[in-house]
């Protein structure tokens, strides 16, 4: 039986818990890292890994290169087996669910602060991160080496793809994101990659790849501890996406063709784009999808979905073209009705569902727009059920480029529940609210009652996450696409 199959969701999910917990534990114990680290309190493999393997390697006493001199360590899933039932969470119990009797299979430090190990994952990323391409190039040229074929996968230029690959670190390491939400993202994530035709045995050459990388940059900062917690993370993590993937293949296509209906230039350098998909794209309000255009074959982009699902199967995109982004300005200047374009399954966990019945306070920063329009449609829609204030602070830089502004008149002549504040941040002759437009929100927002949801530009939208926060709103009622906030991630939408 395959190695991910012997793993159950409780299993990854715990992983990601005690992650999550213990990167937030760093916040408050920021001098965690230099303390003395124990042996790490992550869960060892189920058995029936694969064996003799770099990144899957049976339990064995091995070398790392820092101590070639002739000291030995236990690494990784080699962890000796007497420690297993130490350190090996219970899967019946599941994390976070035990009863009044029932005690964490793993033992706590008493009173150590955050997990010595955990902190070892954040401060080797960082030696990772500020190698920037170099350590990029480095993963890229160990996993194209170990696996030659792996290169026709890739676009000839690889630079989005690079910082693709910190974006997903960062998400993890920054712990943006709850368990759940994490573990959502990467089942997502999973059913995405198969358009890349990722077979589950490439995940043990992307996973050998990852911890030669943080070897070969963090150096006597990769210790055992840092291998063997990066290690339980990486299984969790290409679990839950090879499953997903599996589960998928039954039931939907990897890709679905579609071809453009309509191209509305709105400003300059702004289209709005209707297209048909070939086949029912199911999705939710707030998600985004992956799109490639003809012009430019393997090289997908994220754009968020700009309207709520329709009876007429017909999806929008808002898409900005940027200086040098291949896509969007293929989408923007080279498209036409009747052209072409290979989307992506739908992603992201940015819906209307997670506000219940609580008024929305909706920020969108340029085409951010897409996807708080979308959940403010399916808001609408859901009004004669569910009565709800809606406020939405649109900004852009000038009037010009609220190129929206009429479709969202319609929407508040449809519903008088909706209140739209457009903001201008540099044209003095505007005669609405000038400034910035998340400073703006945070200043007049109604009430700390509300879920607040928030796109654009992602320095716009991590300022108006902080100053949501400082006004009063708690943080698990801000709601916004963390897939696209971590590391330096460059978008075209």
């Amino acid at each position: 039986m395959p190695w991910w199959r012997t793993r159950s969701w409780n299993t990854d999910l715990n992983t990601l818990t005690r992650l999550h917990k213990a990167l937030r534990a760093l916040e408050v114990d920021p001098d965690a890292q230099h303390k003395p680290a124990p042996a790490p309190a992550l869960p060892t493999p189920s058995a029936g890994l694969p064996a003799r393997r770099e990144l899957l390697r049976a339990p064995q006493v091995v070398k790392t290169e820092q101590q070639a001199s002739g000291g030995q360590i236990l690494t990784g899933p080699g962890l000796a087996p007497e420690a297993e039932s130490a350190q090996t969470l219970s899967l019946e119990a599941g994390q976070g669910e035990q009863g009044p009797d029932q005690k964490d299979a793993v033992p706590e430090p008493a009173a150590a602060g955050p997990d010595p190990a955990i902190a070892a994952i954040r401060e080797t990323f960082r030696y990772v991160a500020e190698a920037g391409d170099k350590a990029v190039g480095f993963f890229y040229g160990q996993m194209f080496v170990r696996q030659p074929q792996l290169r026709q996968l890739f676009p000839s230029a690889m630079d989005e793809q690079r910082d693709r690959l910190f974006c997903a670190l960062g998400r993890i390491v920054e712990s943006l994101s709850a368990p759940e939400d994490m573990a959502a993202y990467l089942t997502q994530l999973g059913r995405d990659h198969r358009k890349y035709q990722v077979e589950p045995e490439m995940y043990e050459v992307v996973g050998a790849s990852l911890l030669a990388t943080l070897r070969a940059f963090a150096r006597d900062a990769f210790t055992a501890e840092a291998e063997a917690a990066w290690t339980q993370v990486y299984l969790a993590g290409s679990s839950l996406m090879i499953k997903a993937a599996e589960e998928d293949s039954a039931a939907s296509p990897a890709t679905w063709t579609a071809e453009v209906v309509t191209v509305d230039h709105r400003a300059d350098g702004i289209a709005v784009l209707t297209i048909a998909p070939d086949q029912p794209l199911p999705f939710t309000a707030g998600q985004h999808l992956t799109v490639q255009t003809p012009r430019w074959p393997r090289v997908w982009r994220p754009y968020s979905i700009a309207c709520m699902p329709r009876d007429d199967g017909l999806l929008m995109l808002h898409v900005k073209a940027v200086p040098g982004g291949w896509v969007s300005s293929a989408l923007v200047r080279h498209t036409a009705p009747g052209s072409q374009l290979l989307l992506g399954p739908p992603l992201g966990t940015m819906t209307l569902e997670r506000a219940g019945n609580r008024d929305l306070l909706c920020v969108a920063g340029g085409t951010g727009l897409s996807p708080v329009k979308a959940i403010i449609e399916q808001a609408v829609r859901e009004s004669v059920t569910v009565r709800r204030r809606i406020y939405l602070y649109y900004g852009a830089r000038r009037r010009s480029e609220l190129y929206d502004l009429p479709d969202l008149w319609r929407l508040g002549d449809a519903y008088d529940g909706f209140e739209l504040i457009p903001v201008t941040s540099d044209d003095p002759a505007f005669d609405g609210m000038q400034g910035n437009v998340g400073r703006v929100a945070a200043r007049y927002m109604p009430h700390a009652y509300c879920d607040a949801y928030v796109a654009g530009p992602p320095e716009m939208v991590r300022e108006t996450i902080r100053l949501l926060a400082r006004a009063g709103l708690k943080n698990e009622r801000i709601h916004f696409d963390d897939a696209l906030l971590a590391g330096k991630h460059r978008t075209d939408a």
